[in-house]
């Protein structure tokens, strides 16, 4: 038997709620007689209901409900038990404000990853164990077996009750404190969702293993450190022998469902299944749908199917994200009657405004304007009819831009935004006030970009309202260092105010172009008719186009080439330095 020490840590001390103190100040509270105790110690078992319901591995998992009397008790239950249990930073699983997405976030960044599971998790707290638990802290024998009695089925916890998830965390307790210790001295992060457990790393965990790290892959629990072992084994759970995962840098790392090579995403099977049922709605109408979903075995109605997986895509992405903005304009054309509406963070709409200008010599920073296009600076596409932009989320797809318009004596250029679907961007607005010295600005940029970098937010104020050379001009306080030139300044309402032009060490004053020359240099576009004669294609030249056609586009295949060198030998050297 555990101390309460022992069980809730050494700096805590635990108070048993007043509804805990005796059996008739219990029951009182949960509102049952001492005959319908009885009557619930005897019969308890037949207070369920069993169904199941299918697993993403095609099992079935049978889920134990109590009635509705039964269901009211353990409500009441649960407050009790939070006051018990201190939530420990490891743990994800059945508490307030962690999920399956914050559970993924932990592990972020890491490039290896040890995946375990649990096996019957539930089946495998015992009553006797709560009954031992609840003692242990303090709890009166009596009160402690009621408890236990009202919240265990057939011996067990059942997987269905409102109690069980919070009595598993507060069993998981010790183990997740040995495994948080083994985490730290084998320099990993450990967190626990239920019963997966997942340790990662930025170097080969060895240490939690017993000899070599195994391959990539599914691997024997047998191979895994005594001490990791010992430490499940001795905390009453075993091992499933066939949900031991092991992933390296190069290979597919989920966590809890999650894939974290590259920020949080699914898998790509999930987001083929949403297209495809809604390409199912799209050719064979709802009707058609919903009876090719029924006959695959799916349940209930196919549109809240599709709109549930689209909504925990938009929770892990982002509603910014282009993927979640693309699948939620295809659900709303087919279900325009119950439309999803996006409402994505100003800062997630921020992060979505700001690309990258991929140069061959170096790199700069774009963003979308609204009523303009795509700005930069005019030196940012020096020497190019054309430039390719991206965004650091996808960073191996590429947008061939032509420039439509470029005005060196201000150093602005606006780009074609034509190529870009417009699910994959968001526009910032204009100001529609003047900055004054001493204001709150913020400079966005990727300065030096490098693969997996995000967007630098750099906030600051305003210095100097002057002009230079004759252009007006933003003299800020932060550093706007090379790669940043191009990026907007923005006013503490996130309305663009200047366009980055200069800065850094060696300049020692940080310049950027007032945003209102960009209604001047908008005036200088090509009509809609011209522009199409200066928009780039994807496609080669086909016979009978000019040679000169020919060669703008032997240059911008060339220069993606180089570009995507460039990209690749960058990020071999980040790879060597880790």
């Amino acid at each position: 038997m555990h101390s309460a020490r022992r069980v809730f840590g050494t700096s805590v001390t635990i108070s048993i709620p007043p509804e805990m103190a005796d059996e008739a100040t219990l029951l009182g509270y949960l509102g049952v007689t001492p005959a319908e105790l009885k009557k619930i110690w005897w019969y308890r078992n037949r207070m369920y209901h069993e169904f199941t319901i299918s697993k993403s591995s095609g099992k079935a998992r049978v889920i134990s409900a109590p009635d509705r009397r039964l269901k009211i008790i353990q409500h009441k239950i649960v407050p009790l038990l939070n006051a018990l249990y201190r939530v420990r930073n490891p743990v994800h699983g059945f508490v307030p404000r962690r999920s399956v997405k914050t559970n993924a976030e932990a592990h972020g960044g890491r490039r290896f990853v040890v995946n375990i599971d649990l096996e019957d998790f539930f089946g495998s707290i015992t009553e006797k164990r709560v009954v031992g638990l609840l003692t242990a802290i303090g709890t009166e024998a009596r009160v402690s077996e009621i408890i236990a009695r009202l919240c265990c089925r057939e011996g067990q916890l059942p997987q269905g009750a409102p109690t069980s998830p919070v009595v598993s965390n507060m069993i998981c307790y010790r183990m997740d404190t040995d495994l948080l210790q083994i985490a730290k001295q084998s320099r990993c992060i450990y967190t626990r969702y239920a019963d997966d457990l997942t340790f990662s790393s930025h170097q080969p965990p060895s240490l939690l293993f017993e000899s070599a790290v195994p391959a990539a892959g599914r691997f024997a629990p047998n191979l895994l450190a005594s001490s990791l072992k010992n430490a499940i084994a001795t905390n009453g759970f075993t091992i499933n022998a066939e949900k031991a995962h092991y992933a390296d840098r190069n290979s597919r790392r989920m966590v809890t469902g999650v894939k974290i090579n590259a920020g949080l995403n699914v898998d790509r099977r999930y987001i083929r299944h949403i297209r495809a049922v809604l390409h199912s709605v799209e050719t064979t109408g709802l009707s058609g749908a919903q009876a090719k979903y029924s006959a695959s075995g799916g349940t209930g109605n196919v549109a809240d199917h599709v709109r549930g997986k689209i909504s925990y895509v938009g929770h892990l992405k982002g509603q910014a994200d282009p993927v979640v903005r693309s699948l939620v304009g295809r659900y709303n054309k087919s279900f325009k009657g119950r439309k999803i509406k996006l409402l994505p963070t100003d800062e997630e709409q921020r992060y979505r405004s700001v690309w990258v200008v991929d140069h061959p010599d170096s790199t700069g920073t774009c963003f979308f304007l609204k009523g303009v296009g795509l700005v930069t600076c005019a030196h940012c596409v020096k020497g190019l009819d054309e430039v390719d932009v991206l965004h650091p989320t996808k960073h191996t797809t590429l947008f061939s831009t032509a420039i439509l318009h470029r005005d060196e004596d201000r150093d602005l250029a606006i780009l074609d935004t034509s190529p870009i679907p417009p699910s994959e961007f968001y526009e910032l607005e204009l100001a529609s006030t003047d900055v004054v010295a001493t204001d709150k600005v913020v400079a966005l940029g990727y300065p030096g970009w490098g693969l997996g970098e995000r967007l630098n937010i750099r906030p600051g104020e305003v210095t100097v309202i002057t002009r230079k050379h004759g252009v007006p001009m933003i003299e800020v306080s932060q550093q706007l260092t090379q790669g940043m030139s191009g990026g907007p300044v923005v006013d503490q309402y996130g309305r663009v105010v200047g366009v980055i032009r200069s800065g850094g060490p060696s300049e020692g004053r940080q310049f950027s172009v007032n945003a209102k020359e960009l209604t001047a240099t908008a005036k200088m576009l090509p009509d809609e008719k011209s522009r199409d004669s200066i928009v780039s294609t994807e496609k080669l030249v086909p016979e009978g186009e000019s040679t000169s056609e020919f060669r703008k586009w032997v240059r911008r295949e060339v220069r993606r080439f180089f570009s995507r060198l460039r990209r690749l030998r960058l990020n071999s050297s980040n790879h060597d330095a880790e």
